[in-house]
C-alpha cells in the first residue's frame, strides 16, 4: 500500500470511528445518517481513483461557492434546530457538527483539510463521551487512539517527503527526479499499534491519577429512565404477567462481606415500599410523610425508625448496589436498612423505613446499604398473647369489609395454634399447600379480587398471596403489612453479584413483634427454575460483569475511590519494603556466617592468609582479562552504517546488479581489485565508471571519507552512464 493511500484510509477511519461512537450515543435523524454515509462513501471512492465509479467520483467536484452556500444553510439550520426543533444546545450542536463532517469529507484536497477533519473527529469523540457512560465507548476510544497514531505518523511522513527531508543521504538534488512513493508494510502498523498501546496505558494512568472534581463539566443526560411497570407506589391486584417476563436489568447487588459459594447463595429480598392500607382492590400508604435523613461524614445517611436505634455497621449486611435509571425515586435494599452511603444529594425516609431520593434519577445510582436482618426472638415464639403498641394497632390492623368466609377460613386454619408465631406458620403453610402460583391469571374486573383468589380461583401471583396472608393475619388481630420490591435469585458467577431484572419484581409480608421488630415472611411458592446455564447465558453474564466493572472503575470513580487506591498502593509498598528489608538482613547475616565459617576452616587447615589473598587476587585479574577481551570483541564488530555509507552501498549494489546483467558476477570471495580486472578484460568500456565507483565505495564505506552532494551527483551520473551502455558491446561470457 502506498504512503498516500494509507494516509487517506487512516484519516477516513479516524473520522468514521468518532462518527460511529456519536451515532450510538444520541439518535440522529435518518436523513443526517444517510448524508453522512454518502460522504464517507465518496471519500473512500476517492482513495484509489482508477476507473469506473471511482474515476467518476474523482472528477465530480463542486466549486468552493457551492460548499460555502452549504455551510451557510447548515449554520441557519443549526439556529432553527436550537430554537424550534431540539431546543437544546447539545443535540443541535451535534447535528451541525455532522454537517461540518460531511462538508470536510467531500473536500479533502489540501493538507489543512485533513487537519480540519481531525479536529472535527476529536470533537465527535468528546461529544459521545459527554452523552454516554456505556462500556461500548471503550473499544471505540481504543480504535480511535490507534487510528490517531497511524494518521499522525503518516501525515508526518508524507509532509517530510513533500518537503524533501526524507532523502536520508544528502537531501534533494536539483534536476533529480522524485522516487516513487514508499509502500507501507505491516511492520509499520505493528510499530504504531505498540505506540498506541503505550499511549492508552498513559491515558489510563492519567485518568486514575488526575484529582476528581465530582461533577463533570459536560455531564448531561438525554436518556429516558427505565419504566418499572412492575413496581409503583400503589399495588393493584391486576396485571403483572407482562412485567414478570421483562428481562431488563434493574440493579446489580454485591455482598462484599458475605461468605459462601454461588451454590449456597440464598435469594436476597430487596425491600422497596411498604403499604398499610387495603381498600379491597389495591394497597396504598397513608403514612406518606417523609423526613430528610441526617448526613454524617463521608456521605452516610442514618435511618432511624420509631422504637429502634442503629446497630454498628460491623454487624450489618453490607450491599453494594448499582441502580439503573428508573421512573421511581425508591432506593432498594435488604430489610431493614439503617444506613445508606453514597454520593447522594439527599435521602428521605418514611415512617415504615422505605428509602427515597428527592426525585427519580436519570443516571445510574451507586450506593451502599447497611441492613440488619430481623429474626424472631425465642422469647416471643411461644407467646400466646402479645401486647402491641398503640401506633402499631392503629396502622396495621385495618381491613375492609371482607367476606365472612375469609374470616372463618383464617380462624379454621389457625385453630390448632397455641401461639402467635404458630398461627403465622399455619397460614403460611396453608397458602403454600392449597394454592397454585400462576403468572398468566387473566385480569378480571372483579369487585372482590381477594375472595376470588382465596375461595374460587385459588391461583394467582405474589401480590395475591401476600394480600391474602396480611388480611388473614389482621382478622386475627396480628399486625402485618405488605411490602414490594425485588427478589434477587440470579447469581453472576463471573462478577460475584446478583443480577436483578424487571421480572424479579416481588411482594411479600412483614409481621410485627414488639421485641423482634418486623419479620419478613414470603407466602408465595417459589417459581420453577431453569435447569443449568447455556453458553449464551454465560456469555451474557461475562458481558454484564464487564459493564459493572466499567461503571465502578471509570464512570463512578470518585475522589474517595482514588484515595482508597492510593492508600492501598502505599500499604502494599510498605509491605514490600518491609519484606525486602527482612530478606536482605537475613541474606547478609547468612553470608557473613558462611564467610566466617569458610575462613575458620581454612585457618584450621594450615593455609596461610597470604596465600588466600594471592588466590583471590589471581581470580580478580583473570575475571578482568575476560571482561577486557569481551569488550575488544564487541569493539571489533562492525558499526551501524551511517546515512552516507548506506547511500554509497546502494550505489555500489546497483553497479553490481548492472554488471551481473551483462554476465560479470561478483562472488563472495572476489575482491574489488579482482572485479576491476574482470571488467577490464570483458567490458573495457565500463572499466572507468566501475573503477571510479569502486574507489568511492571503498573510501566512504571503509575509510569513513566524507560523501558530499557533489560526490553523490557524480556517482549517480557514472551509474546512469554504466546502465545506458550498449549491451551489444558486451563480449560473450567466458567459462
Amino acid at each position: 500500500m502506498t504512503l498516500d493511500r494509507a494516509f487517506r484510509l487512516s484519516s477516513i477511519l479516524l473520522a468514521a470511528t468518532g462518527f460511529a461512537s456519536l451515532t450510538l450515543s444520541i439518535p440522529l435523524p435518518f436523513w443526517l445518517l444517510t448524508l453522512a454515509g454518502a460522504a464517507f462513501t465518496v471519500a473512500l471512492l476517492r482513495v484509489n481513483p482508477t476507473s469506473g465509479v471511482s474515476g467518476v467520483v474523482q472528477h465530480l467536484r463542486f466549486s468552493a461557492l457551492t460548499w460555502n452556500i452549504f455551510l451557510l444553510l447548515a449554520f441557519a439550520g443549526f439556529w432553527i434546530d436550537l430554537l424550534l426543533v431540539a431546543q437544546d444546545l447539545l443535540p443541535a450542536g451535534i447535528h451541525f457538527l455532522v454537517l461540518l463532517l460531511v462538508n470536510k469529507l467531500c473536500n479533502l484536497d489540501q493538507r489543512r483539510d485533513f487537519l480540519h477533519l481531525y479536529a472535527i473527529s476529536l470533537i465527535t469523540l468528546l461529544a459521545s463521551a459527554a452523552m454516554t457512560t456505556q462500556i461500548w465507548y471503550a473499544p471505540f476510544f481504543l480504535v480511535y487512539l490507534v487510528a490517531g497514531v497511524w494518521t499522525l505518523l503518516l501525515y508526518h511522513l508524507l509532509q517530510e517527503r513533500e518537503e524533501g527531508v526524507s532523502h536520508h543521504a544528502i537531501g534533494t538534488h536539483s534536476g533529480e527526479t522524485h522516487s516513487p512513493l514508499p509502500r507501507i508494510t505491516p511492520r509499520f502498523f505493528w510499530t504504531t499499534n505498540a505506540m498506541a498501546a503505550g499511549a492508552f496505558a498513559l491515558t489510563v494512568l492519567f485518568f486514575f491519577s488526575i484529582p476528581r472534581v465530582g461533577v463533570g463539566l459536560l455531564q448531561h443526560s438525554h436518556g429516558e429512565s427505565l419504566r418499572t411497570t412492575g413496581f409503583s407506589e400503589q399495588v393493584d391486584l391486576g396485571v403483572i404477567g407482562p412485567v414478570k417476563q421483562d428481562p431488563s436489568i434493574v440493579m446489580r447487588v454485591e455482598l462484599p462481606d458475605s461468605l459462601g459459594t454461588p451454590s449456597t447463595r440464598e435469594p436476597l429480598y430487596l425491600r422497596g415500599v411498604a403499604y398499610n392500607r387495603y381498600d379491597g382492590k389495591s394497597w396504598s400508604n397513608n403514612l406518606p410523610l417523609r423526613r430528610m435523613l441526617t448526613e454524617l461524614p463521608q456521605g452516610t445517611f442514618t435511618v432511624r425508625t420509631p422504637g429502634t436505634k442503629p446497630p454498628p455497621q460491623a454487624q450489618a449486611l453490607r450491599q453494594e448496589i448499582l441502580l439503573e435509571p428508573l421512573d421511581t425515586a425508591v432506593l432498594f435494599g435488604a430489610p431493614l436498612a439503617f444506613a445508606v452511603k453514597g454520593n447522594l444529594l439527599s435521602v428521605q425516609s418514611d415512617l415504615m423505613g422505605s428509602l427515597h431520593l428527592a426525585s427519580p434519577s436519570h443516571t445510574r445510582v451507586q450506593y451502599t446499604v447497611y441492613s440488619m436482618p430481623t429474626r424472631l426472638n425465642p422469647a416471643e415464639s411461644a407467646t400466646t398473647a402479645v401486647l402491641y403498641p398503640e401506633f402499631i394497632l392503629q396502622q396495621y390492623l385495618q381491613i375492609p369489609s371482607v367476606s365472612p368466609q375469609i374470616v372463618d377460613l383464617a380462624h379454621r386454619v389457625t385453630q390448632p395454634a397455641t401461639s402467635v408465631s404458630q398461627a403465622i406458620t399455619l397460614i403460611h403453610r396453608h397458602l403454600l399447600a392449597n394454592y397454585r402460583y400462576n403468572l398468566d391469571v387473566p385480569s378480571l374486573q372483579s369487585a372482590h379480587p381477594l375472595e376470588d383468589f382465596l375461595l374460587t380461583r385459588k391461583t394467582g401471583y405474589c401480590e395475591h398471596y401476600a394480600t391474602a396472608m396480611v388480611v388473614m393475619l389482621r382478622t386475627l388481630g396480628i399486625p402485618a403489612r405488605l411490602v414490594t420490591g425485588f427478589l434477587a435469585t440470579e447469581w453472576n458467577e463471573f462478577g460475584g453479584y446478583y443480577t436483578v431484572r424487571q421480572r424479579d419484581a416481588h411482594a411479600w409480608v412483614e409481621v410485627y413483634f414488639p421485641k423482634s421488630g418486623w419479620i419478613t415472611i414470603d407466602p408465595t411458592p417459589p417459581a420453577p427454575e431453569s435447569i443449568g446455564h447455556t453458553w449464551w447465558q454465560s456469555a451474557g453474564q461475562v458481558m454484564d460483569s464487564g459493564r459493572l466493572h466499567w461503571d465502578r472503575l471509570f464512570v463512578h470513580f470518585s475522589a474517595n475511590d482514588q484515595l482508597t487506591v492510593v492508600q492501598g498502593i502505599r500499604e502494599s509498598g510498605d509491605a514490600v519494603r518491609t519484606r525486602l528489608s527482612e530478606f536482605l538482613h537475613t541474606l547478609s547475616a547468612q553470608s557473613s556466617a558462611t564467610f566466617t565459617q569458610f575462613m575458620s576452616a581454612l585457618t584450621r587447615g594450615g593455609i596461610p592468609e597470604t596465600a588466600l589473598f594471592i588466590i583471590l587476587a589471581l581470580g580478580v585479574v583473570y575475571a578482568g582479562t575476560l571482561l577486557l577481551r569481551s569488550a575488544r570483541n564487541k569493539a571489533s564488530q562492525p558499526d551501524v552504517l551511517s546515512p552516507h555509507q548506506r547511500a554509497v552501498v546502494m550505489l555500489y549494489t546497483s553497479m553490481l546488479d548492472c554488471l551481473a546483467q551483462r554476465g560479470i558476477v561478483k562472488s563472495a570471495s572476489t575482491t574489488s581489485r579482482e572485479l576491476l580486472h574482470q571488467v577490464q578484460e570483458r567490458w573495457s568500456e565500463a572499466s572507468p565508471a566501475v573503477h571510479a565507483l569502486t574507489q568511492l565505495y571503498t573510501q566512504v564505506r571503509f575509510g569513513h571519507a566524507p560523501f558530499t552532494a557533489e560526490d553523490h551527483t557524480v556517482a549517480a551520473g557514472l551509474l546512469r552512464r554504466l546502465q545506458t551502455l550498449d549491451p551489444s558491446t558486451t563480449p560473450a561470457r567466458q567459462p
